[in-house]
């Protein structure tokens, strides 16, 4: 009896009213980044980059979570796990949607090299410096019990956020680079999760990885049926959508597979299909993107919970370094004359700024392993996102 019902109150506060109060917030945060408000607060460059990069939100979930009021608690996570997986689910749609054919077929060459020597230099560099700050913490571990976490910090490091206003830098005059930013940015987010799941997968989990490929190659041919050639209205192609992402979620849960490949690969065959359904659908994800963030970013508030160490901190530091020498050293190399057009100087902090999808990673390694580790290198991968999105504007202020 006791147990029953500590599993479910949280201090006294029911299970239920605790969760209500989670979607609640949720959904306030979803419509508020929507509005008219949050839309005039944007053009303000801190404010810009705080709700571009989804910080406002992580912030109201820790202020929920156990590292605040405490309104849900480490023991709660797991009533959260579905929630998160379909966020998770909707990340990997709308980074598989940036794959487009024509697209793909149409990047240039100085963008290519500038996307495969990043991948290289940043896996290397934050593999090596979360190694270093956990075999300080824990001498007695062993490379081979690491390597998944140092793969998933690696592989999160792979890219930049693509976002630019904050900058001030969508400047005529650099408009080509402005463009190979924000490509490169999707291209690179669709690296890291390639990477994440190529370098983090288990003895035999390359039959899981196919099995869930496959029920979403199914999910999406039978979506694409359902829905036909036609526009349809709008409730059918939500509902349609979120059923087909729930299939694909489940089917990654039940196979113990990371969510993010089906949901890819969902997407990548979504932009690359014909027809008018699907193209409202691809309006429709895209216009829910900062809803969808706002809520990721609330339940990766509350999930980060207490860790205890200073490993954390070294790891963010590290990487934090590592953007910012390593970073635009590339770019320069690997753009080369166009790094140096009139104009593109605003844009050279743009690399050294986080992609969004990091955190994604480590929630997604978390919800499948979840450990004081795996919670450090969501903090650190949270600490090095703010840092890096911070400096940039204190360098623009500052020149």
């Amino acid at each position: 009896m006791t147990t029953l019902a500590a599993a479910t109150s949280l201090g006294g506060v029911p299970e239920a009213i605790a969760a209500l109060a989670v979607g609640g917030t949720a959904l306030l945060l979803a419509f508020a980044s929507l509005t008219r408000p949050a839309a005039r607060l944007a053009r303000w460059p801190l404010a810009s980059a705080l709700l571009g990069g989804g910080w406002i939100a992580l912030a109201c979930g820790v202020a929920l979570g156990p590292l605040g009021v405490g309104l849900l608690r480490r023991e709660s996570v797991a009533e959260l796990e579905p929630l998160g997986q379909m966020c998770l689910a909707w990340i990997g749609l709308l980074v598989g949607m940036q794959m487009k054919g024509s697209l793909l077929a149409a990047v240039p060459p100085s963008l290519l090299r500038w996307i495969i020597l990043d991948a290289i230099v940043s896996f290397a560099g934050a593999a090596t410096v979360a190694w270093w700050a956990l075999r300080t913490a824990a001498p007695q571990t062993d490379l081979r019990s690491m390597w998944p976490l140092l793969a998933m910090v690696g592989a999160a490091s792979i890219g930049w956020s693509g976002e630019l206003r904050s900058l001030h830098g969508l400047d005529a005059r650099a408009s080509r680079v402005a463009a190979l930013i924000q490509g490169g940015a999707g291209l690179a987010s669709a690296i890291a999760i390639v990477a994440s799941d190529m370098f983090t997968m288990k003895p035999g989990g390359s039959t899981s990885l196919i099995t869930t490929l496959a029920i979403a190659a199914a999910a999406t041919l039978a979506l694409r049926s359902t829905l036909g050639t036609e526009t349809g209205n709008q409730g059918r192609l939500t509902l349609a959508l979120i059923g087909t992402l729930a299939l694909v979620a489940g089917a990654a849960a039940l196979t113990g597979t990371s969510t993010l490949p089906g949901a890819f690969l969902l997407g990548m065959a979504i932009t690359n299909l014909r027809g008018g359904s699907m193209r409202r659908m691809e309006r429709l994800v895209y216009e829910s993107e900062p809803a969808v963030a706002a809520v990721f970013f609330l339940l990766s508030g509350i999930i980060l919970g207490r860790t205890p160490g200073w490993w954390p901190w070294m790891i963010a530091g590290g990487l934090l370094l590592v953007r910012i020498v390593a970073k635009p050293v590339v770019a320069r190399i690997a753009l080369g004359s166009a790094w140096d057009e009139p104009g593109a100087q605003r844009l050279r902090p743009a690399p050294v700024r986080q992609a969004p999808i990091a955190v994604a990673l480590a929630v997604a390694t978390l919800l499948a392993h979840d450990t004081g580790a795996e919670r450090g290198c969501l903090l650190a991968l949270v600490l090095c996102g703010l840092g890096s999105g911070v400096l940039p504007l204190l360098w623009r202020a500052r020149a």
